[in-house]
This record gives C-alpha cells, sequence and structure tokens, in this order.
C-alpha cells in the first residue's frame, strides 16, 4: 500500500477551513503522510458529518503508522524468517558477509535482522531509504528478495 497524500485527501473535508492551522486540506493531506499532524488535528472530521470519513482515516493510519521512518513496515504473520531481506541487503553486504547473514557483532551495523523468528529493523539510518539519504533511486532490494512480500514500504 503506497500511501499518497491525495489518498488521504479524498477523505478528509475538503472545505480549507484553515481550522488545523494549515492552508488548506491538502496542506493538511501531505502533513499527514509526513507525519506531522494527525487525524485528530482536523475539527471538521470530529463532527458527524464526517464519521465514515474518519473510520476510513483511521483505518489508514493504524497501518501507515506502523511503518518506520522509512516507511518500512514488515507484516511479521507473513515473514518466515528466512533473512532473504538481510542478506541481499546492499549496506548489510557492504560491511560484511557476517552482517549481511545478521550475525554481525554489533546490530548498529546492519539494517536488518533476523530475531525470533522474524525480521526486525535494526539501524535504518543505514537503509538507502532513508529520507536523509541523496543516493541514487529508492532501493527496493529486501522487498524484492522477500519470498513471503512480508516487506514493503508506504
Amino acid at each position: 500500500m503506497k500511501l499518497k497524500p491525495m489518498d488521504i485527501y479524498k477523505l478528509l473535508p475538503k472545505t480549507n477551513c484553515k481550522k488545523c492551522g494549515l492552508p488548506s486540506c491538502m496542506a493538511f493531506a501531505v502533513r499527514f503522510i509526513e507525519r506531522k499532524v494527525g487525524i485528530e488535528d482536523c475539527p471538521e472530521l470530529n463532527t458527524a458529518k464526517y464519521l465514515k470519513q474518519k473510520l476510513k482515516l483511521k483505518e489508514i493510519a493504524s497501518q501507515y503508522l506502523k511503518a518506520t521512518e522509512t516507511k518500512l513496515v514488515v507484516h511479521e504473520e507473513k515473514c518466515m524468517g528466512c533473512g532473504s531481506c538481510v542478506i541481499a541487503c546492499p549496506p548489510n553486504v557492504s560491511v560484511s558477509l557476517e552482517a549481511s547473514g545478521g550475525k554481525g557483532p554489533r546490530e548498529d551495523v546492519t539494517v536488518l535482522v533476523v530475531k525470533d523468528g522474524v525480521v526486525k529493523p535494526a539501524n535504518l539510518k543505514l537503509c538507502r531509504r532513508f529520507e536523509g539519504d541523496i543516493e541514487t533511486r529508492p532501493c527496493t532490494v529486501c522487498v524484492d528478495s522477500c519470498p513471503t512480500k512480508a516487506i514493503e514500504f508506504l
């Protein structure tokens, strides 16, 4: 599920009332995607008239807010702990073969690790998808290598 501002905007009141402190509902949608505002910050959504939209936004937000700062989501119920994503991750491989297997001496040198039978984020600041990174195009190696589609970027 790739969440875009327009997905949020479609569910907003579209009144551009500015009660949230932003100039428009589209600005609110963009800020929502950036995690700088929440559903409760839109006073119009708290009225009975917009209850249906508010419930749908809550449903979307519950999944979206589980994502990490790189917008990575691991669906643990789908993960079988094979470690394909950990081994395929370019930053992990660049550290060492041990780290690429998730068995490095420290978790702070790996992006993902397998813990308790499922993949977990370790040091996402090393991830090529990290928003502050100005590397080439966004990396999707972990997503592409996952046989059960347990990893996605929102």
